[in-house]
């Protein structure tokens, strides 16, 4: 019984410096904000504001792009299953394949001027 009792004070006091040393490591300082892309001469605050617009736009845009290549991907994905039961052939999956990439320059190039009228 006095060997359980001193196992349990060592594993209560082990318990205690763990807790204590990762108590140590939280009071690190905080990481400095990334400057937008389009970073402004000190001090100028609504230039700050803008760079950081422009880049949520551009993340925004990447995000479209992202979208419309899944649809493309979808659509693609679709016609090879019906083409395996039959309904279409692989004459359609080359014209949906050619209009999605066409789609996919089309919407990246409209993001490029998007991006220099933002700026």
């Amino acid at each position: 019984m006095k060997q359980a009792m001193q196992k349990y004070t060592a594993m209560k006091a082990a318990a205690a410096m763990a807790f204590l040393s990762f108590g140590t490591q939280v009071q690190a300082a905080l990481p400095a904000t990334a400057n937008p892309t389009n970073a402004p001469a000190q001090g100028d605050y609504i230039g700050l504001l803008k760079g950081y617009a422009f880049d949520i736009a551009i993340v925004l845009g990447l995000i479209l792009g992202t979208i419309a290549f899944l649809a493309v991907a979808k659509n693609m994905i679709a016609t090879y299953n019906e083409i395996g039961e039959g309904k279409k052939t692989w004459g359609d999956m080359g014209m949906h394949g050619g209009m999605g990439v066409l789609l996919l320059v089309f919407v990246v190039y409209l993001l490029t001027q998007a991006a220099t009228v933002i700026f």
